[in-house]
C-alpha cells in the first residue's frame, strides 16, 4: 500500500463497501421491519463471512496481487461492517426499555460473526 493508485483503490473500496451496507440494511428492514436491527446483523455476519473466505482463500492457495488484500479487507469490508452502528444500536434498545433485545443484538451479531469467519475459512481451506 505505498503507491498513491493503492490509496485511491482503498478509498473507492471503502465507498463500494458503504453503498453495499445500505443495501443490505434496506433490504432486511424491508424483510424484516425495524423492530430488531437485522440489517446491522446481517451485514456484520456478511462481512464477517466475506473476511473469513477471503484470509483463508489467501492462505491456502490464493495468490492475490500485492495489496489486494488491504484493499478488500480494510476497504471494502471496514466500508461495509458497521460494528459502530451494532454497539449505538444496542445502547438504543436499552435505554428504549427493552434490555433484552439489546443482549440479543450483542450475543447474536457476536456469535453470528465468530460462525461467519469460521465458516468462511472452513469454505475455502
Amino acid at each position: 500500500m505505498s503507491t498513491f493508485g493503492h490509496w485511491i483503490a482503498l478509498a473507492v473500496a471503502g465507498g463500494l463497501g458503504t453503498v453495499a451496507r445500505a443495501g443490505v440494511t434496506i433490504l432486511a428492514t424491508r424483510l424484516f421491519g425495524t423492530g430488531f436491527p437485522w440489517g446491522t446483523v446481517a451485514v456484520n455476519a456478511l462481512g464477517a463471512l466475506a473476511f473469513g473466505v477471503i484470509v483463508g482463500a489467501t492462505r491456502s492457495r490464493v495468490v492475490l496481487p500485492q495489496g489486494i488484500e488491504t484493499i478488500l479487507l480494510v476497504g471494502l469490508l471496514g466500508g461495509f461492517t458497521t460494528f459502530s452502528s451494532y454497539a449505538f444500536q444496542a445502547v438504543e434498545l436499552w435505554d428504549s426499555g427493552r434490555p433484552g433485545l439489546a443482549v440479543a443484538s450483542v450475543v447474536v451479531s457476536n456469535l453470528l460473526a465468530f460462525v461467519a469467519v469460521w465458516g468462511g475459512l472452513k469454505l475455502v481451506g
